[in-house]
């Protein structure tokens, strides 16, 4: 009998103790749970916030492609992706659609068909690049749908909103081909690219 209430006693010190341990941790990390909750958060608040397009693909859209239009909804999520790292621009909740066209198509989405350009971003029709690029395997082409991302991000964030038209202008095309630039540095490209700036627009015309 005083054996079987040794081994009680000698149970109940050891979970007694056990238990004091336990609630000296608590109270040593106690501070530490206003943090934890600090830290968890906005992890949540991010999660809830991010863009559906990430995941949800069938958003993307894009025309005027020959064959699976996947892998080019693929590649314009990685390249916005890319092009808000690049920048520092915030991602935005929707993408802009995307046409794959010919010549004169792109030059009136840049310049009402008064220019030759290769690719082109548009307010309210959205991003046109000449078909011929091949952006899935090419590096230059590539970098210039980022370039026209670019131009999108910084339409998003309202970049350089509070300068007139010609300024406006001049320095959002200054920052889409320093990002353009560090792209194709990025993918060790040896290919650059230069602002193609008119004098008129450098003396503030406009």
């Amino acid at each position: 009998m005083s054996m079987i209430v040794n081994n009680a006693l000698g149970h109940f010190v050891m979970c007694s103790a056990v238990w004091y341990q336990l609630i000296s941790v608590l109270r040593k990390y106690k501070s530490l749970l206003p943090l934890v909750s600090l830290i968890a958060v906005p992890g949540v608040a991010q999660s809830d916030s991010q863009p559906t397009w990430i995941t949800d693909l069938s958003q993307v859209v894009i025309t005027g492609v020959e064959g699976d239009s996947f892998v080019y909804r693929e590649l314009m999520r990685d390249l916005t992706l890319e092009a808000a790292a690049i920048t520092g621009l915030a991602l935005p909740m929707r993408l802009p659609p995307v046409i794959l066209a010919d010549q004169d198509t792109v030059a009136r989405y840049a310049c009402q068909g008064k220019c030759k350009a290769l690719g082109a971003f548009h307010p309210t029709y959205g991003i046109a690049i000449v078909r011929d690029l091949d952006p899935l395997k090419n590096d230059l082409a590539r970098s210039i749908l980022l370039h026209e991302l670019v131009h999108f991000l910084q339409h998003e964030n309202k970049l350089f909103a509070g300068a007139n038209d010609c300024i406006r202008w001049f320095k959002r095309e200054a920052h889409a081909y320093a990002a353009q630039n560090k792209f194709l540095r990025k993918v060790q490209s040896t290919t650059r690219v230069a602002n193609s700036l008119t004098p008129s627009c450098r003396m503030g015309r406009g």
